[in-house]
Protein backbone atom coordinates (compact mmCIF):
# COMPACT_ATOMS: atom_id res chain seq x y z
CA UNK A 1 0.00 0.00 0.00
CA UNK A 2 2.87 2.37 0.71
CA UNK A 3 3.98 2.36 -2.91
CA UNK A 4 0.45 3.10 -4.14
CA UNK A 5 -0.49 5.80 -1.69
CA UNK A 6 2.47 7.53 -0.07
CA UNK A 7 3.58 9.46 -3.14
CA UNK A 8 4.21 12.72 -1.36
CA UNK A 9 6.26 13.07 1.77
CA UNK A 10 4.80 14.60 4.87
CA UNK A 11 6.58 16.43 7.63
CA UNK A 12 7.70 14.58 10.76
CA UNK A 13 5.31 16.70 12.79
CA UNK A 14 2.28 15.46 10.85
CA UNK A 15 3.44 11.84 11.15
CA UNK A 16 3.81 12.26 14.89
CA UNK A 17 0.37 13.85 15.13
CA UNK A 18 -1.22 10.93 13.28
CA UNK A 19 0.46 8.41 15.61
CA UNK A 20 -0.65 10.29 18.71
CA UNK A 21 -4.23 10.44 17.48
CA UNK A 22 -4.20 6.69 16.92
CA UNK A 23 -3.04 6.18 20.49
CA UNK A 24 -5.76 8.47 21.80
CA UNK A 25 -8.38 6.49 19.90
CA UNK A 26 -7.13 3.25 21.42
CA UNK A 27 -7.58 4.79 24.86
CA UNK A 28 -11.22 5.53 24.16
CA UNK A 29 -10.91 9.06 22.80
CA UNK A 30 -13.51 10.52 20.48
CA UNK A 31 -11.29 10.83 17.43
CA UNK A 32 -10.92 8.32 14.61
CA UNK A 33 -8.16 5.69 14.86
CA UNK A 34 -5.45 6.90 12.50
CA UNK A 35 -3.85 4.65 9.95
CA UNK A 36 -0.49 6.36 9.70
CA UNK A 37 0.54 9.19 7.38
CA UNK A 38 -2.07 10.39 4.96
CA UNK A 39 -2.03 9.53 1.26
CA UNK A 40 -0.73 12.81 -0.11
CA UNK A 41 -0.49 16.51 0.69
CA UNK A 42 -1.77 17.87 3.97
CA UNK A 43 -5.13 19.58 4.07
CA UNK A 44 -8.23 19.97 6.16
CA UNK A 45 -6.97 21.94 9.13
CA UNK A 46 -9.97 23.28 11.02
CA UNK A 47 -12.42 21.02 9.17
CA UNK A 48 -14.61 18.79 11.36
CA UNK A 49 -15.66 15.34 10.17
CA UNK A 50 -17.91 12.65 11.65
CA UNK A 51 -17.68 9.08 10.34
CA UNK A 52 -20.08 6.29 11.27
CA UNK A 53 -17.72 3.33 10.71
CA UNK A 54 -13.96 2.83 10.46
CA UNK A 55 -13.67 2.48 6.64
CA UNK A 56 -15.29 5.89 6.21
CA UNK A 57 -13.07 7.46 8.87
CA UNK A 58 -10.10 6.02 6.98
CA UNK A 59 -11.29 7.70 3.77
CA UNK A 60 -11.55 11.04 5.54
CA UNK A 61 -8.15 10.66 7.18
CA UNK A 62 -6.47 9.88 3.88
CA UNK A 63 -8.14 12.65 1.89
CA UNK A 64 -7.92 15.41 4.52
CA UNK A 65 -5.00 14.43 6.79
CA UNK A 66 -5.27 17.49 9.02
CA UNK A 67 -9.03 17.37 9.53
CA UNK A 68 -10.51 16.60 12.92
CA UNK A 69 -12.10 13.19 12.32
CA UNK A 70 -14.50 11.79 14.92
CA UNK A 71 -15.35 8.09 14.58
CA UNK A 72 -18.65 7.34 16.27
CA UNK A 73 -17.68 3.81 17.32
CA UNK A 74 -14.06 4.63 18.24
CA UNK A 75 -12.63 2.12 20.68
CA UNK A 76 -14.42 -0.81 19.04
CA UNK A 77 -18.11 -0.72 20.07
CA UNK A 78 -20.55 -2.68 17.94
CA UNK A 79 -21.54 -0.69 14.86
CA UNK A 80 -24.97 -2.27 14.28
CA UNK A 81 -27.70 -0.23 16.00
CA UNK A 82 -25.06 2.11 17.42
CA UNK A 83 -26.41 4.23 20.27
CA UNK A 84 -24.97 7.73 20.08
CA UNK A 85 -24.55 10.24 22.87
CA UNK A 86 -26.07 13.74 22.85
CA UNK A 87 -22.64 15.20 22.10
CA UNK A 88 -22.21 12.83 19.16
CA UNK A 89 -25.61 13.81 17.83
CA UNK A 90 -24.61 17.47 18.04
CA UNK A 91 -21.32 16.67 16.29
CA UNK A 92 -23.21 15.03 13.41
CA UNK A 93 -25.53 18.01 13.10
CA UNK A 94 -22.73 20.60 13.08
CA UNK A 95 -19.82 18.85 11.33
CA UNK A 96 -18.45 20.20 8.07
CA UNK A 97 -18.54 16.68 6.57
CA UNK A 98 -20.53 13.61 7.66
CA UNK A 99 -19.83 10.14 6.27
CA UNK A 100 -22.34 7.39 7.01
CA UNK A 101 -23.44 4.06 5.55
CA UNK A 102 -26.86 5.21 4.44
CA UNK A 103 -30.51 5.40 5.36
CA UNK A 104 -30.99 1.63 5.51
CA UNK A 105 -31.84 0.89 9.14
CA UNK A 106 -28.29 -0.16 9.97
CA UNK A 107 -27.64 2.62 12.50
CA UNK A 108 -31.06 4.19 13.13
CA UNK A 109 -29.87 6.83 15.61
CA UNK A 110 -27.09 7.95 13.29
CA UNK A 111 -29.43 8.01 10.31
CA UNK A 112 -31.93 10.13 12.23
CA UNK A 113 -29.26 12.63 13.29
CA UNK A 114 -27.95 12.91 9.73
CA UNK A 115 -31.34 14.32 8.67
CA UNK A 116 -30.40 17.46 10.62
CA UNK A 117 -26.81 17.68 9.41
CA UNK A 118 -25.79 21.18 8.31
CA UNK A 119 -22.62 20.18 6.45
CA UNK A 120 -21.74 18.00 3.47
CA UNK A 121 -23.12 14.45 3.74
CA UNK A 122 -21.77 11.36 1.99
CA UNK A 123 -23.93 8.22 2.02
CA UNK A 124 -22.12 5.03 1.03
CA UNK A 125 -25.33 3.41 -0.21
CA UNK A 126 -26.08 6.42 -2.43
CA UNK A 127 -22.56 6.24 -3.84
CA UNK A 128 -23.08 2.55 -4.58
CA UNK A 129 -26.50 2.97 -6.16
CA UNK A 130 -29.13 0.22 -6.35
CA UNK A 131 -27.26 -1.93 -8.89
CA UNK A 132 -24.34 -2.56 -6.54
CA UNK A 133 -26.26 -3.05 -3.30
CA UNK A 134 -26.89 -6.56 -2.03
CA UNK A 135 -29.90 -7.77 -0.08
CA UNK A 136 -29.39 -9.28 3.37
CA UNK A 137 -29.19 -13.04 3.72
CA UNK A 138 -30.21 -14.69 6.99
CA UNK A 139 -27.91 -16.72 9.20
CA UNK A 140 -28.18 -20.39 10.09
CA UNK A 141 -31.73 -21.71 9.98
CA UNK A 142 -33.02 -23.13 13.22
CA UNK A 143 -36.19 -23.47 15.21
CA UNK A 144 -36.06 -20.36 17.40
CA UNK A 145 -39.01 -18.25 16.31
CA UNK A 146 -37.40 -14.82 16.72
CA UNK A 147 -33.82 -15.59 15.75
CA UNK A 148 -33.99 -13.49 12.56
CA UNK A 149 -35.72 -10.49 14.06
CA UNK A 150 -32.65 -8.34 13.35
CA UNK A 151 -32.36 -9.40 9.70
CA UNK A 152 -36.04 -8.62 9.11
CA UNK A 153 -35.38 -4.93 9.78
CA UNK A 154 -32.65 -4.65 7.18
CA UNK A 155 -33.31 -4.03 3.50
CA UNK A 156 -29.65 -3.78 2.44
CA UNK A 157 -26.54 -5.65 3.51
CA UNK A 158 -24.61 -2.72 5.06
CA UNK A 159 -21.07 -4.10 4.76
CA UNK A 160 -20.56 -2.26 1.47
CA UNK A 161 -17.00 -1.20 2.26
CA UNK A 162 -15.84 -4.68 1.20
CA UNK A 163 -16.58 -3.66 -2.41
CA UNK A 164 -13.40 -1.83 -3.57
CA UNK A 165 -15.21 -0.41 -6.60
CA UNK A 166 -17.76 1.32 -4.36
CA UNK A 167 -15.04 2.54 -2.02
CA UNK A 168 -13.09 3.95 -4.98
CA UNK A 169 -16.14 5.97 -5.98
CA UNK A 170 -16.71 6.94 -2.35
CA UNK A 171 -13.17 8.34 -2.20
CA UNK A 172 -13.91 10.65 -5.12
CA UNK A 173 -17.26 11.68 -3.62
CA UNK A 174 -15.61 12.36 -0.26
CA UNK A 175 -12.99 14.50 -1.96
CA UNK A 176 -15.76 16.58 -3.50
CA UNK A 177 -17.48 16.89 -0.11
CA UNK A 178 -14.29 18.26 1.44
CA UNK A 179 -13.81 20.59 -1.51
CA UNK A 180 -17.31 22.03 -1.03
CA UNK A 181 -16.83 22.39 2.73
CA UNK A 182 -13.34 23.91 2.47
CA UNK A 183 -12.67 25.30 -1.05
CA UNK A 184 -9.25 26.68 -0.13
CA UNK A 185 -7.78 23.16 -0.18
CA UNK A 186 -9.98 21.74 -2.94
CA UNK A 187 -7.04 20.86 -5.18
CA UNK A 188 -5.39 18.89 -2.38
CA UNK A 189 -8.57 16.99 -1.54
CA UNK A 190 -9.23 16.05 -5.14
CA UNK A 191 -5.67 14.88 -5.74
CA UNK A 192 -5.61 12.81 -2.55
CA UNK A 193 -9.00 11.34 -3.45
CA UNK A 194 -7.81 10.46 -6.95
CA UNK A 195 -4.74 8.63 -5.64
CA UNK A 196 -6.83 6.81 -3.05
CA UNK A 197 -9.40 5.80 -5.66
CA UNK A 198 -6.64 4.38 -7.86
CA UNK A 199 -5.27 2.35 -4.94
CA UNK A 200 -8.73 0.91 -4.27
CA UNK A 201 -9.12 -0.06 -7.92
CA UNK A 202 -5.76 -1.84 -7.63
CA UNK A 203 -7.08 -3.64 -4.55
CA UNK A 204 -9.95 -5.03 -6.61
CA UNK A 205 -7.41 -6.69 -8.90
CA UNK A 206 -5.54 -8.13 -5.91
CA UNK A 207 -8.74 -9.69 -4.57
CA UNK A 208 -9.34 -11.30 -7.95
CA UNK A 209 -5.93 -12.94 -7.77
CA UNK A 210 -6.48 -14.07 -4.18
CA UNK A 211 -10.02 -15.45 -4.43
CA UNK A 212 -10.81 -15.65 -8.11
CA UNK A 213 -9.88 -19.24 -8.89
CA UNK A 214 -8.10 -22.43 -8.01
CA UNK A 215 -9.86 -22.86 -4.67
CA UNK A 216 -10.89 -26.22 -3.25
CA UNK A 217 -14.13 -24.89 -1.77
CA UNK A 218 -16.65 -22.31 -2.97
CA UNK A 219 -18.28 -21.70 0.41
CA UNK A 220 -17.14 -20.91 3.95
CA UNK A 221 -18.70 -21.05 7.41
CA UNK A 222 -18.51 -17.70 9.22
CA UNK A 223 -19.68 -16.46 12.60
CA UNK A 224 -21.38 -13.37 11.13
CA UNK A 225 -22.49 -12.90 7.54
CA UNK A 226 -20.64 -9.67 6.84
CA UNK A 227 -18.59 -10.73 3.82
CA UNK A 228 -20.94 -11.07 0.87
CA UNK A 229 -19.51 -8.00 -0.92
CA UNK A 230 -16.03 -9.50 -0.57
CA UNK A 231 -16.91 -13.05 -1.64
CA UNK A 232 -19.82 -12.97 -4.08
CA UNK A 233 -17.87 -11.50 -7.04
CA UNK A 234 -15.78 -14.68 -6.98
CA UNK A 235 -18.64 -17.13 -6.67
CA UNK A 236 -18.05 -17.83 -2.99
CA UNK A 237 -20.91 -18.21 -0.50
CA UNK A 238 -20.85 -17.56 3.24
CA UNK A 239 -22.86 -19.74 5.61
CA UNK A 240 -23.24 -17.91 8.90
CA UNK A 241 -23.95 -18.68 12.52
CA UNK A 242 -25.69 -15.28 12.50
CA UNK A 243 -27.02 -13.16 9.65
CA UNK A 244 -25.98 -9.60 8.85
CA UNK A 245 -27.38 -8.47 12.21
CA UNK A 246 -25.36 -10.36 14.84
CA UNK A 247 -28.14 -9.95 17.44
CA UNK A 248 -29.98 -12.80 15.72
CA UNK A 249 -28.78 -16.07 17.22
CA UNK A 250 -28.76 -19.65 15.96
CA UNK A 251 -30.55 -22.60 17.52
CA UNK A 252 -28.89 -25.86 18.51
CA UNK A 253 -30.50 -27.44 15.43
CA UNK A 254 -28.95 -24.81 13.18
CA UNK A 255 -25.53 -25.29 14.74
CA UNK A 256 -25.82 -29.04 14.26
CA UNK A 257 -26.59 -28.47 10.58
CA UNK A 258 -23.47 -26.33 10.23
CA UNK A 259 -21.39 -29.05 11.89
CA UNK A 260 -22.77 -31.55 9.39
CA UNK A 261 -21.91 -29.20 6.53
CA UNK A 262 -18.33 -28.73 7.72
CA UNK A 263 -17.85 -32.48 7.99
CA UNK A 264 -19.60 -33.28 4.70
CA UNK A 265 -17.67 -30.69 2.67
CA UNK A 266 -14.33 -31.38 4.29
CA UNK A 267 -13.82 -27.83 5.52
CA UNK A 268 -10.73 -27.38 7.67
CA UNK A 269 -11.64 -23.99 9.15
CA UNK A 270 -14.52 -22.02 10.64
CA UNK A 271 -14.02 -18.26 10.37
CA UNK A 272 -14.94 -16.22 13.42
CA UNK A 273 -14.99 -12.62 14.55
CA UNK A 274 -13.75 -11.66 18.02
CA UNK A 275 -17.30 -11.23 19.37
CA UNK A 276 -20.16 -11.53 16.88
CA UNK A 277 -21.39 -15.10 16.61
CA UNK A 278 -18.20 -16.36 18.19
CA UNK A 279 -19.78 -18.70 20.72
CA UNK A 280 -21.68 -20.51 17.98
CA UNK A 281 -18.63 -20.61 15.73
CA UNK A 282 -16.55 -22.10 18.52
CA UNK A 283 -19.21 -24.76 19.05
CA UNK A 284 -19.25 -25.68 15.35
CA UNK A 285 -15.46 -25.83 15.15
CA UNK A 286 -15.18 -27.91 18.31
CA UNK A 287 -17.87 -30.40 17.30
CA UNK A 288 -16.47 -30.73 13.76
CA UNK A 289 -12.87 -30.85 15.06
CA UNK A 290 -11.59 -28.07 12.79
CA UNK A 291 -9.57 -24.92 13.40
CA UNK A 292 -10.89 -21.44 14.09
CA UNK A 293 -9.60 -18.65 11.84
CA UNK A 294 -9.95 -15.04 13.00
CA UNK A 295 -11.56 -12.46 10.69
CA UNK A 296 -13.00 -8.96 11.09
CA UNK A 297 -15.89 -7.09 9.44
CA UNK A 298 -13.80 -3.87 9.74
CA UNK A 299 -16.69 -1.66 10.83
CA UNK A 300 -14.80 -1.23 14.08
CA UNK A 301 -11.07 -1.85 14.52
CA UNK A 302 -8.40 -1.73 17.17
CA UNK A 303 -5.71 0.95 17.16
CA UNK A 304 -3.17 -1.61 15.93
CA UNK A 305 -5.44 -2.53 13.02
CA UNK A 306 -6.05 1.13 12.20
CA UNK A 307 -2.32 1.75 11.92
CA UNK A 308 -2.18 -0.87 9.16
CA UNK A 309 -4.89 0.90 7.17
CA UNK A 310 -8.06 -0.27 5.47
CA UNK A 311 -6.52 -1.61 2.27
CA UNK A 312 -4.08 -3.86 4.10
CA UNK A 313 -6.86 -5.05 6.39
CA UNK A 314 -9.06 -6.03 3.43
CA UNK A 315 -6.11 -7.91 1.93
CA UNK A 316 -5.76 -9.75 5.22
CA UNK A 317 -9.44 -10.77 5.35
CA UNK A 318 -9.21 -12.05 1.78
CA UNK A 319 -6.09 -14.04 2.58
CA UNK A 320 -7.81 -15.69 5.54
CA UNK A 321 -10.76 -16.64 3.39
CA UNK A 322 -8.32 -18.02 0.82
CA UNK A 323 -6.84 -20.23 3.54
CA UNK A 324 -10.27 -21.51 4.56
CA UNK A 325 -11.30 -22.07 0.93
CA UNK A 326 -8.09 -23.90 0.07
CA UNK A 327 -7.05 -21.44 -2.64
Amino acid sequence: MASALDRRSRSAAVVLLASLLALLAACGGGGAPRSGPAAGASGGEGVSVVAAVYPLAWLADRIAPDAEVSLLNAGGPEAHDLEITPSQREAIETADVVLFVGDIGYQPQVEQAVQSAEGQVVSLTEVAGPDRLLEPVGGAHGDEGDEHRGDERATVDPHIWFDPDVMADAAVRTGEAFSAAHPDDATIYRENARELSEALVDLEGELERTLGGGCRHREAVVSHQAYRYLLEPFGVEQHGVTGIDPSAGASSTALAELVEEVEREGFEHVLTEPVEGRQGAETVAREADVALLEISPLDAVTADQARRGFIDLVRDQAARFATALGC
